[in-house]
């Protein structure tokens, strides 16, 4: 009889296995989240900067004009464009955030997917 063949030998090894396998995969999955997280603020901050560019333009363009009426449509273009670059934005941050996420999943997801399938295998046999 081996020392292996006894099924609490047994269990201690796979969990020890498991255990430092999973360890693994969540250094990965914390690397991949943090360089993601990186991405995700790199953008922010771009459009931010943008946006404040954008702004000091706007500022000058309302100071510049010569009538209400000719205010009133700086001020209607403003707004419209703070709108669609709002929109734009939180769409860039929302699907790098999604993919920030799935990324940083998958090595933790395929650790477990290998231990529900050795278990399952093992009580098969």
């Amino acid at each position: 009889m081996s020392k292996t063949s006894n099924p609490l030998d047994q269990l201690i090894k796979n969990s020890t296995e498991f255990g430092n396998q999973y360890s693994d995969a969540c250094t990965k999955s914390s690397s991949i989240l943090m360089k993601g997280l990186e991405d995700i603020i790199g953008t922010a901050t771009s459009l931010i900067q943008s946006s404040t560019e954008k702004q000091n333009n706007f500022v000058k363009q309302v100071m510049s004009s010569k009538d209400i009426n000719q205010f009133a449509e700086i001020q209607g273009k403003i707004v419209q464009e703070n709108f669609d670059d709002l929109l734009s934005g939180l769409t860039k941050i929302s699907e790098l955030s999604i993919k920030v996420l799935s990324d940083s999943s998958e090595p933790l997801n395929a650790e477990l997917n290998k231990a529900v399938k050795k278990a399952t295998s093992s009580l098969a046999a």
